[in-house]
């Protein structure tokens, strides 16, 4: 624990700089002692079992500080119908009433299912394969960042019949990700922000200067950490208002409109792409409530993937058109402990 506290603290003072290009080619978050919530619960293994990727993902936090703001209701804002949205959004969000906060001996629920590809690397001149997998996870983190973090995997599936037959000649290696793993007091992260400033201006400065959340420069970052602020996390509404008041007018946010989660709720949604990745954030337009969250590839991502040895297994790989990440909210509240749900 403490030397995974060291890696990580080392990155964010930047001691371990030559290690960001391969978390910003592959997204690597830290899972589960994460920093910040991620919606890809794990985008790389080097081998079996999957948490042995922890070492790498650590690298995945650095601060930059000194970034240039941009200012709301400025130039070269998000489209108008993305801005108009995400304003409307956030006079509902900010309209509803307050959830009860946990307590001390009491956990931030929340239920995710989630469907991911994969790229597998067999190696030994094996030809590589890519396959899915639907994942239920769900979080209990106590105010003391104690908790437990239950995992349950689907059935893996193949994208075609050749990448079955690649696994099979691989040896038909295990794929399935199931784990429970229950966390004392400070292995995990709680993040209370509702006592972040409600005012849009003040909110974005502090989010730009990375002092919420750590992350490299760029409004493509930004639109990725407002995403963060709202998922695995307790926010007063008026924070959640601001939270969408920041992201209305980032340059290169795109309107989807109305949409509908893979759950099939009905809900509005916005979108950044960035690096040959299209982000979607679906929102539902009466409770300012995030819904889901889905990235496709728009383009092939054709990354040395040889680099990671035989075993290793990648995300957001793919042909352009591939559903690399589709992931729901499904419940989130207080528990009273890490086996009861609200």
């Amino acid at each position: 624990m403490d030397e995974f506290r060291d890696v990580l603290e080392k990155f964010e003072r930047r001691e371990m700089p030559d290690l960001w290009p391969e978390v910003q080619q592959h997204r690597l978050l830290p899972e589960p002692r994460h920093s910040r919530p991620s919606r890809f619960p794990i985008v790389l293994a080097r081998t079996h079992p999957w948490r042995l990727a922890l070492a790498a993902a650590a690298a995945a936090v650095a601060v930059a500080v000194g970034l240039p703001l941009v200012l709301l209701g400025g130039s070269g804002g998000a489209d108008p119908a993305a801005a108009g949205m995400l304003r409307q959004v956030a006079r509902r969000a900010a309209a509803q009433p307050p959830q009860p906060a946990p307590g001390p001996g009491q956990y931030l629920y929340t239920k995710t299912q989630s469907m991911q590809t994969y790229l597998y690397v067999a190696g030994d001149g094996l030809q590589n394969f890519s396959f899915t997998q639907p994942l239920t996870r769900e979080i209990w983190i106590g105010t003391d960042s104690s908790g437990r973090i239950l995992e349950t995997g689907g059935p893996i599936s193949f994208l075609t019949p050749q990448d079955q037959a690649a696994w099979v000649a691989a040896g038909s290696p295990r794929l399935s990700q199931a784990d429970d793993q229950i966390f004392g007091p400070g292995e995990l992260l709680y993040q209370d922000y509702s006592n972040l400033p409600t005012d849009p201006l003040e909110l974005l400065s502090l989010i730009e200067q990375r002092k919420v959340l750590g992350g490299p420069a760029g409004d493509w970052e930004t639109f990725d950490i407002v995403g963060d602020l709202l998922r695995e996390t307790y926010a007063s509404p008026a924070v959640r208002g601001a939270l969408y008041e920041v992201a209305a007018d980032l340059p290169g946010v795109e309107f989807v409109g109305r949409t509908q989660d893979a759950s099939g709720r009905p809900g509005v949604a916005v979108a950044y792409t960035h690096e040959g990745v299209r982000t979607e954030m679906i929102f539902d337009p009466k409770t300012a409530e995030l819904l889901g969250e889905t990235s496709i590839l728009t383009e092939d991502s054709d990354v040395n993937v040889e680099s990671g040895g035989p075993g290793a297994i990648y995300g957001l790989v793919g042909k352009a058109g591939t559903i690399a990440y589709e992931g729901t909210y499904l419940v989130s509240g207080v528990a009273d402990s890490i086996n009861a749900r609200p």
